[in-house]
């Protein structure tokens, strides 16, 4: 019994004291240590990927080779015509913004990798990973721009979506430059006050609206970000109707003005994000099911430790084995009456 309740009142301090027997872990840490990432290779542990004005439809998939062929035939320059990129602001390759589908599929990332994406203006840089189960994978994301002294911090914003929030996220950015179906919608209004007003666990309802991996990796108006990721299990999402599909991740490195009311506008210059993905491998890997077991026990203890302390006071001091009387004492104190009373 005492054994018990010495674990019962552990397991309340536990409870009571997060911080006892918990160290904090710094995700800054694993950027500075391990092995030297590098470079990825495309296709097979990563793949880079863009969202740019100029090929917002799904018609514009030779936009720039056209966009070239009238120029040589009319001897004008794109940066006058309206709708046209702008080459010094949008280093893209095409086919970063016109990959070629089906996608490649990706191995799980084990190894730390390193590359610094050229975002243009208006535009995201995206890079698609398949993030292992079995490790921890911290990202760290340095953000610059051209300035009159070579390079320089500046803010921008930051996500990590899975395969089927990205979906979303690219209808959007395409839907807010005149190629998806909501264009009306967008026309009518600013998109960001079409959300402002809208909680954000309803926003996925919203044909403008999107949401970030566990919502909570968006990271806003940073010039530099850190931040790692650990998975139960591999990241798989079911639908009563489209079945099972496996789901990748998304670096996002925004450059433009989104839905979102916090974020960044476009700073009409090119964006340069250093990169780097170091994968840790976990030593100590909990099965899903360990976490309710753990509340259960937990709730257990707090619902049996009262009871056990109230019968173990009630039954403090008593032994039914033998009952102490003592029979002369109330004799005694008769005596001393009788006696009081006969000497007056």
């Amino acid at each position: 019994m005492r054994k018990a309740l010495i674990l019962a009142l552990l397991v309340v301090l536990g409870l009571c004291c997060p911080t006892v027997g918990i160290t904090p872990v710094q995700a800054a840490a694993g950027c500075e240590g391990g092995d030297s990432p590098k470079a990825p290779e495309w296709n097979v542990t990563a793949q880079h990927l863009a969202l740019v004005p100029h090929a917002s439809w799904a018609w514009s998939y030779d936009y720039e080779d056209d966009m070239r062929a009238e120029e040589k035939q009319s001897g004008s320059n794109s940066e006058g015509n309206a709708g046209s990129a702008d080459l010094e602001l949008h280093p893209e390759n095409q086919w970063t913004y016109n990959p070629s589908y089906p996608q490649p599929t990706l191995e799980p990332l084990t190894t730390g990798i390193f590359e610094t994406l050229a975002i243009g203006n208006d535009s995201a840089g995206v890079l698609r990973l398949n993030l292992s189960s079995t490790h921890r994978t911290t990202f760290c994301i340095h953000l610059s721009e051209m300035g009159e002294n070579g390079l320089q911090p500046v803010d921008a914003d930051v996500y990590l979506l899975t395969s089927s929030q990205y979906d979303a996220y690219e209808e959007v950015y395409r839907s807010m430059h005149g190629g998806g179906w909501f264009w009306d919608l967008v026309e009518a209004g600013d998109g960001d006050e079409l959300l402002s007003d809208v909680p954000p666990e309803w926003r996925s309802f919203n044909p403008l609206g999107w949401q970030t991996y566990r919502d909570v990796h968006q990271y806003e108006a940073r010039s530099e970000v850190t931040f790692s990721v650990s998975m139960d299990a591999p990241e798989v999402y079911s639908s009563l109707f489209g079945g099972t599909q496996w789901q990748d991740f998304y670096l996002i490195i925004d450059a433009w003005d989104n839905t979102n009311d916090n974020d960044v506008p476009a700073t009409n210059s090119v964006l340069y994000a250093d990169i780097t993905v170091i994968p840790v491998e976990r030593t100590v890997l909990l099965p899903p099911w360990t976490v309710p077991l753990v509340l259960f026990v937990a709730l257990a203890a707090v619902v049996l430790l009262p009871v056990v302390l109230n019968r173990r006071y009630m039954g403090a001091g008593l032994d039914q084995g033998a009952v102490a009387t003592d029979s002369t004492s109330v004799p005694y104190l008769e005596q001393s009456a009788n006696e009081g009373s006969q000497g007056k």
